[in-house]
């Protein structure tokens, strides 16, 4: 049954991102990344350029984001370089975002958006939520909702293209 929902998830996936026009020219270009690191150092929309990222908006006090926090962990060793996932904590408590990315054992750059500024500026209906970028800081997809391993790397996938 798990696998069933997981060909679901990346069938899901693979419609939002055919679902963007084939004129990668019309994809619209990601907004700015908020300025200040929640852990590490802060992270720039021109840092990413040149190789696909994913910015996943999270926040402690989100069911769904705890859900999903072992995904972005594992899916965070499979990179190796060829692309760039960075968090952005929405809304949240500086206290306790640092405390969740901890437990969950998070080691990529986490960004802190504590008005939801940077968020809004996603168009974010809900947590959690992943935009997909192109080499080239251009938005490809929006996922909402947790996301697994195999929907994430589908996703990255599709940026490639």
């Amino acid at each position: 049954m798990l696998a069933v929902a997981a060909v679901i998830a990346v069938f899901v996936v693979i419609e939002l991102l055919s679902g963007s026009s084939s004129d990668s020219g019309s994809r619209p270009q990601a907004p700015p990344l908020p300025p200040t690191a929640l852990t590490g150092k802060p992270v720039t929309l021109a840092d990413l350029r040149g190789e696909p990222a994913l910015v996943n908006f999270w926040a402690s006090w989100c069911g769904p984001c705890r859900k999903e926090a072992p995904e972005l962990q594992r899916f965070s060793h499979t990179l190796h370089g060829n692309a760039r996932l960075v968090g952005v904590d929405f809304t949240d408590d500086a206290g306790s975002a640092r405390a969740f990315a901890r437990q969950a054992g998070w080691s990529y750059p986490l960004l802190r958006d504590p008005n939801g500024t940077y968020g809004d500026r996603y168009h974010l209906n809900g947590l959690p939520a992943t935009a997909v970028l192109d080499a080239k800081g251009r938005i490809v997809a929006l996922l909402k909702g947790p996301q697994s391993v195999d929907t994430l790397q589908a996703a990255l996938a599709g940026a490639r293209s």
